[in-house]
């Protein structure tokens, strides 16, 4: 039973650290996107043609000012969780919306897609946090729509 317990609280751990990702990148909360994080994690776009960097650089280039930029959400759904003692790897799929406002006024440019993350994580005396993700793309569409929320 205790290990049922322990094997619950490192699950609980670990979904917290991919939750912070995700919530910290949507919401600009970099307070909870350093949570997910060991010091010399990497996040590699590179399956789906982008490029491996570390968190400290994907926050500074998403930090920059960006008058376009309006949201991004993205909920991590189907994870599955492999424990290996102070190690674990876990599955995730997760699906994407961003806006940016478009040419004209009253447009929103959205990009909607879907797709995989692979994170290998490992327990640290803060917690469970991400070693490395790999990011996959399985889908993607973009398209210009009429912004339905007053701004």
């Amino acid at each position: 039973m205790a290990e049922d317990i322990e094997a619950l609280r490192d699950r609980i751990g670990i979904e917290a650290a991919l939750r912070n990702y995700a919530y910290g990148l949507d919401e600009r909360r970099w307070e909870a996107w350093e949570l997910a994080f060991t010091a010399d994690a990497v996040i590699d776009f590179t399956p789906m043609g982008g490029k491996r960097e570390t968190p400290a650089g994907m926050r500074a280039r998403l930090s920059k000012p960006d008058p376009a930029w309006l949201f991004a959400q993205h909920p991590l759904v189907n994870t599955v969780v492999e424990l290996d003692g102070d190690r674990a790897t876990a599955y995730s799929d997760y699906q994407v919306e961003t806006g940016r406002r478009g040419a004209e006024e009253g447009e929103i440019v959205r990009v909607s897609g879907g797709g995989s993350y692979v994170d290998l994580l490992k327990r640290t005396q803060d917690g469970w946090r991400i070693t490395e993700r790999r990011v996959s793309m399985k889908w993607r569409e973009t398209r210009t729509v009429r912004d339905e929320i007053t701004r």
